[in-house]
């Protein structure tokens, strides 16, 4: 047996998650492929027997170019195994029943759905900057987290976590606000003079909006706020609202393997 998983990450939190379920996998014999949704590697899930699709959650549910990925997918016809998970600063998030909905109507058999706590890496727009020993804990939890999930999907059960109808429709509402305050949020972002333009943010935004303008780098409308060029750059030059923010996220962002 053999699986693949689909995910996209930001600052390295669902790529984090996304390491457990492989080498836990790989406990019970099963090799599990990993894909960044980034990638320009055509879907194929013909020669796989089950798919895991793993995304971050921005205000309650997916980001774009994970929905974008999920129109993508091809239709199935033999009710594929399927793991749906997502990871963010709370609890729980609709974001995974959302995600659910959308491929359940092409065949995907829906086994485990799951919201899997990380440190919150947006702190300083909500919720609160966890201490090295809540980060600890957090990390410990979710990766027992993980093995659980292996668990239920190994012994033929089933999980569906946040399968509250109710809160998706507030969680849609939540996003549609978020997504269009996109582009006066990104306004907020800006590069210090001290910029060393090693081009660093620029090569790994996923939406392309970062350009290099009189000497340093300049944020664009296309921004989705997924913090990434924040907890990337080499100086910690990056502003918002012109506060410097902590880098949170710098032991997990090295495993997204980015483009150096």
């Amino acid at each position: 047996m053999k699986g693949v998983l689909y995910y996209f990450s930001g600052t390295g939190n669902t790529k984090w998650v996304a390491d457990r379920f492989k080498e836990n996998f790989k406990s019970y014999g099963i090799d599990i492929k990993l894909i960044n949704m980034e990638s320009e590697e055509p879907i194929n899930i013909k020669c796989y027997d089950f798919i895991i699709i793993g995304s971050v959650v921005h205000s309650n549910m997916e980001p774009k170019i994970v929905s974008d990925f999920l129109k993508k997918l091809p239709d199935t016809k033999k009710k594929m195994k399927t793991i749906i998970y997502s990871t963010q600063g709370g609890k729980s998030s609709v974001a995974v029943l959302s995600m659910a909905k959308k491929i359940s109507q092409k065949g995907y058999d829906i086994v485990v759905q799951s919201a899997i706590r990380m440190p919150n890496n947006c702190y300083f727009i909500s919720g609160k900057k966890p201490t090295k020993k809540e980060e600890n804990e957090i990390l410990k939890d979710a990766s027992e987290k993980v093995k659980e999930l292996i668990k239920i999907f190994i012994d033929n059960k089933r999980l569906k976590e946040n399968n509250s109808i109710f809160k998706m429709g507030i969680g849609k509402i939540s996003s549609k606000l978020f997504k269009n305050s996109l582009p006066k949020l990104s306004k907020n972002l800006t590069a210090i003079e001290e910029c060393k333009k090693c081009g660093l943010c620029l090569r790994n935004c996923p939406k392309n909006n970062i350009t290099f303008e009189d000497g340093h780098a300049v944020f664009h409308s296309k921004c989705m706020l997924c913090l990434r060029c924040m907890n990337i750059c080499p100086i910690n030059g990056i502003r918002y609202k012109n506060k410097k923010i902590e880098q949170v996220q710098r032991d997990r962002i090295n495993v997204l393997n980015l483009n150096k």
